[in-house]
């Protein structure tokens, strides 16, 4: 199957060997689920506040943060989505992701009304740490200790560091497949999809001595990215008696579409 997920109906999803994470070839990484629980958020945030749907203004989601309750194995998963308060101006969906009735991964995600067309724009309109790679550029390889499924289901261009070289970086990336057959992704679903690696490319520790997994993810979405290609500019910071944690900023050719945080737990592998 030449996608992340093949739809086996009733909600029920079969994952591919393009979802294999690093940290085992047994579960997932979490990008791909990740965006596959926004698609079932996106597809319940679009109704009108009520379970039923049907119209009412436009909703844009502007935050989605994951709790991911444990590592998702390569089995089939469910996911569901239902609005928790709804609005129509401003609505809260919640989402789940489960294997065999065990919940996995809870998501919330606050939908609102877009500002209008007159509202001038402010802040700093910060550009991506280089351009979009050219046709001629050759995508990276991953070190043997970081290759995996997902990550030769990717193309990745480094502007600034690389995976296996610690310390922050910057990557153009794009994904070689789709979320699921025949179907693109969406702007939301692609941003998920691409935020997840920060941890990886920003890593500041050797992954073969140490495990630093972040059990969340939280990404606040600033406007819907144009073109395949997205640029992850990513640092982690470390240090004794504390959590870990990496931020960072996705940015398209234009400037910044969203930005991440995920909370780390670190330790001896």
């Amino acid at each position: 199957m030449n996608a992340y997920f093949e739809n086996i109906g009733d909600g029920r999803f079969l994952p591919t060997k393009h979802t294999q994470g690093p940290w085992s070839a047994d579960y997932q990484h979490f990008g791909p689920p990740g965006a596959l629980l926004a698609r079932e958020i996106e597809r319940c945030a679009a109704g009108d506040g009520d379970e039923q749907g049907g119209g009412g203004p436009a909703l844009a989601l502007g935050r989605i943060g994951y709790d991911i309750l444990g590592p998702i194995p390569l089995r089939p998963l469910t996911v569901r989505a239902w609005v928790e308060r709804p609005g129509r101006r401003v609505r809260l969906v919640r989402g789940e992701l489960s294997e065999a009735g065990r919940p996995l991964v809870s998501a919330a995600a606050w939908a609102v009304l877009p500002a209008p067309d007159d509202v001038p724009v402010a802040g700093a309109q910060r550009l991506p740490p280089a351009g979009p790679p050219g046709p001629d550029d050759v995508a990276a390889s991953a070190p043997s200790d970081w290759t995996c499924g997902f990550l030769d289901s990717v193309e990745w261009h480094f502007a600034r560091g690389s995976y296996g070289r610690p310390g922050p970086a910057a990557v153009w990336l794009r994904p070689r497949v789709p979320l699921l057959d025949g179907e693109p992704m969406s702007p939301v679903q692609r941003t998920v999809l691409s935020v997840d690696s920060a941890n990886g490319i920003s890593a500041e520790l050797d992954i073969r001595a140490w495990g630093f997994v972040p059990p969340e993810l939280t990404v606040h979405l600033l406007r819907p990215p144009v073109g395949e290609w997205l640029c992850l500019d990513a640092e982690t910071s470390l240090g004794p008696g504390f959590p870990g944690l990496t931020t960072s900023t996705l940015f398209d050719a234009a400037g910044p579409v969203a930005r991440s945080a995920q909370t780390l737990l670190v330790h001896h592998r």
